[in-house]
Protein backbone atom coordinates (compact mmCIF):
# COMPACT_ATOMS: atom_id res chain seq x y z
CA UNK A 1 0.00 0.00 0.00
CA UNK A 2 2.98 2.39 0.98
CA UNK A 3 4.33 1.49 -2.29
CA UNK A 4 2.01 1.91 -4.16
CA UNK A 5 1.01 5.75 -2.96
CA UNK A 6 4.81 6.13 -3.42
CA UNK A 7 4.38 5.11 -6.61
CA UNK A 8 1.22 7.59 -7.50
CA UNK A 9 3.21 10.41 -5.69
CA UNK A 10 5.94 10.21 -7.87
CA UNK A 11 3.95 9.64 -11.05
CA UNK A 12 2.02 13.06 -10.47
CA UNK A 13 5.69 14.86 -9.98
CA UNK A 14 6.82 13.53 -12.98
CA UNK A 15 3.50 14.68 -14.73
CA UNK A 16 3.77 17.69 -12.81
CA UNK A 17 7.13 18.64 -13.57
CA UNK A 18 7.26 17.30 -17.51
CA UNK A 19 6.30 20.72 -18.92
CA UNK A 20 8.99 22.44 -16.85
CA UNK A 21 11.32 20.16 -18.28
CA UNK A 22 10.60 21.10 -21.93
CA UNK A 23 10.25 24.84 -21.19
CA UNK A 24 13.53 25.43 -23.56
CA UNK A 25 10.95 24.06 -26.23
CA UNK A 26 9.00 27.09 -25.67
CA UNK A 27 11.10 29.67 -26.11
CA UNK A 28 10.56 31.69 -29.51
CA UNK A 29 13.21 30.49 -32.08
CA UNK A 30 15.69 32.75 -33.35
CA UNK A 31 16.02 34.01 -36.86
CA UNK A 32 19.92 34.79 -38.40
CA UNK A 33 19.99 37.79 -39.65
CA UNK A 34 21.25 36.39 -42.81
CA UNK A 35 18.06 34.56 -43.85
CA UNK A 36 15.90 38.05 -43.56
CA UNK A 37 14.98 39.05 -47.24
CA UNK A 38 16.81 42.29 -48.73
CA UNK A 39 13.67 44.32 -47.82
CA UNK A 40 13.46 43.41 -44.44
CA UNK A 41 17.18 43.66 -44.01
CA UNK A 42 16.73 47.49 -45.26
CA UNK A 43 13.91 47.98 -42.93
CA UNK A 44 15.38 46.52 -39.89
CA UNK A 45 18.96 47.97 -40.45
CA UNK A 46 19.23 50.31 -37.63
CA UNK A 47 19.32 47.00 -35.22
CA UNK A 48 21.55 44.72 -37.42
CA UNK A 49 24.38 44.51 -35.22
CA UNK A 50 22.45 43.25 -32.63
CA UNK A 51 19.99 41.45 -34.46
CA UNK A 52 21.42 38.07 -33.42
CA UNK A 53 21.29 38.60 -29.75
CA UNK A 54 18.18 39.21 -29.85
CA UNK A 55 16.02 37.13 -28.11
CA UNK A 56 13.51 35.34 -30.86
CA UNK A 57 10.19 36.91 -29.56
CA UNK A 58 11.90 40.71 -30.00
CA UNK A 59 12.84 39.32 -33.41
CA UNK A 60 9.95 38.26 -34.23
CA UNK A 61 7.72 41.43 -33.23
CA UNK A 62 9.96 43.52 -35.37
CA UNK A 63 9.53 40.59 -37.82
CA UNK A 64 6.04 41.07 -38.24
CA UNK A 65 6.20 45.06 -37.76
CA UNK A 66 8.66 44.75 -41.09
CA UNK A 67 6.05 42.90 -42.54
CA UNK A 68 2.87 45.92 -41.71
CA UNK A 69 5.83 48.33 -43.17
CA UNK A 70 5.04 47.88 -47.02
CA UNK A 71 0.91 48.94 -46.05
CA UNK A 72 1.91 51.51 -43.93
CA UNK A 73 0.86 55.29 -44.75
CA UNK A 74 3.94 57.73 -45.01
CA UNK A 75 3.82 59.44 -41.55
CA UNK A 76 3.77 55.90 -39.97
CA UNK A 77 6.71 54.74 -41.93
CA UNK A 78 8.71 57.88 -40.72
CA UNK A 79 7.58 57.34 -36.87
CA UNK A 80 8.33 53.51 -37.31
CA UNK A 81 12.11 54.40 -38.42
CA UNK A 82 12.45 56.72 -36.47
CA UNK A 83 11.65 54.83 -33.39
CA UNK A 84 13.76 51.66 -34.69
CA UNK A 85 16.58 54.18 -35.31
CA UNK A 86 16.20 55.82 -31.36
CA UNK A 87 15.86 51.90 -30.00
CA UNK A 88 19.03 51.38 -31.64
CA UNK A 89 21.08 53.74 -30.26
CA UNK A 90 20.09 53.66 -26.28
CA UNK A 91 22.21 51.82 -24.01
CA UNK A 92 21.07 48.70 -22.17
CA UNK A 93 20.42 50.93 -19.35
CA UNK A 94 17.98 53.57 -21.62
CA UNK A 95 16.21 49.97 -22.53
CA UNK A 96 15.41 49.09 -19.49
CA UNK A 97 14.01 52.39 -18.28
CA UNK A 98 12.28 52.64 -21.41
CA UNK A 99 10.54 49.22 -20.51
CA UNK A 100 9.99 50.33 -17.05
CA UNK A 101 8.37 52.97 -17.91
CA UNK A 102 5.56 51.77 -20.70
CA UNK A 103 5.14 48.93 -18.35
CA UNK A 104 4.26 51.39 -15.44
CA UNK A 105 2.10 53.28 -18.05
CA UNK A 106 0.22 50.35 -19.12
CA UNK A 107 -1.20 49.83 -15.40
CA UNK A 108 -3.00 53.36 -14.69
CA UNK A 109 -6.02 53.92 -15.76
CA UNK A 110 -7.49 54.68 -19.43
CA UNK A 111 -8.13 58.26 -18.45
CA UNK A 112 -5.01 59.21 -17.30
CA UNK A 113 -3.32 57.25 -20.03
CA UNK A 114 -5.29 59.71 -22.19
CA UNK A 115 -4.20 62.40 -19.95
CA UNK A 116 -0.86 61.79 -20.07
CA UNK A 117 -0.77 61.48 -23.98
CA UNK A 118 -2.77 64.95 -24.62
CA UNK A 119 -0.03 66.38 -22.36
CA UNK A 120 3.01 64.41 -23.97
CA UNK A 121 1.00 65.76 -27.39
CA UNK A 122 0.56 69.23 -26.71
CA UNK A 123 4.32 69.67 -25.82
CA UNK A 124 5.25 67.94 -28.95
CA UNK A 125 3.22 69.17 -31.71
CA UNK A 126 3.97 72.14 -33.89
CA UNK A 127 2.41 75.06 -32.81
CA UNK A 128 -0.13 76.59 -35.21
CA UNK A 129 2.29 78.93 -36.99
CA UNK A 130 4.68 75.81 -37.81
CA UNK A 131 1.88 73.64 -39.22
CA UNK A 132 1.38 75.91 -41.75
CA UNK A 133 3.57 75.30 -44.77
CA UNK A 134 5.35 78.53 -46.38
CA UNK A 135 3.86 79.49 -49.79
Amino acid sequence: MARQAARLILAVLVLALAPLAGAENLKTPTTPWRSLSPEQQRILGPVAPEWDRMPGYQQQRLLGAARKYPSMRPIQKQRFEQRVRDWASMTPEQRRAARETFQGLRKLPPERQHELRERWLRRHSPSPGERQKPR
